[in-house]
């Protein structure tokens, strides 16, 4: 079975806690944040069971915000991920307003296996967090990022404490 084949994942609140102050926290400087939801696959079940904040730089300027994972960070998250047994399935980062994919976010993806999420959090995680505020994205066949309802993304994500 690939990502693909995932009809639930099951995110403990420890695991959407992390993210959500991670990204509030450097929301607060007016930057971007990013995080990563990892854990093992059995069947069409995902348990994430790790948030990773991996080592980022925080863009701003006139252009906007961005956030940047240099390579030797990409290559020491692959290592751990092959170490640890466990599979990214997707990544968590938030915008200064309302959430959605922008074209960097669909070519700069760290997340790229078909069936991996991509979530965007609006307002730099201001509120509380919850996968029904959030743009969510699932990675088609195709290589194309397509956009889930707050209603599909809702049954198919599921926060437990």
């Amino acid at each position: 079975m690939t990502l693909a084949d995932v009809r639930r994942v099951v995110v403990p609140v420890a695991c959407a806690d992390a993210v959500q102050t991670h990204l509030r926290a450097v929301g607060r400087d007016g930057c971007e944040g990013l995080a990563l939801w990892v854990g093992v696959q059995n069947g069409d079940l995902f348990r994430v069971s790790r948030t990773i904040i991996p080592q980022q730089r925080h863009v701003r300027n006139s252009d906007g915000v961005c956030v940047i994972i240099q390579a030797d960070e990409l290559h020491r998250l692959n290592v751990t991920l092959y170490k640890e047994k466990l599979t990214l399935l997707g990544q968590i980062h938030s915008h200064p307003g309302r959430a959605y994919h922008s074209d960097t976010d669909d070519r700069y993806a760290i997340a790229t296996t078909v069936g991996c999420l991509s979530l965007v959090v609006p307002d730099f995680a201001r509120a509380s967090f919850a996968i029904s505020r959030c743009a969510s994205y699932r990675l088609d066949r195709r290589g194309r990022w397509m956009e889930l309802k707050p209603r599909e993304a809702s049954g198919l994500i599921v926060v437990e404490g």
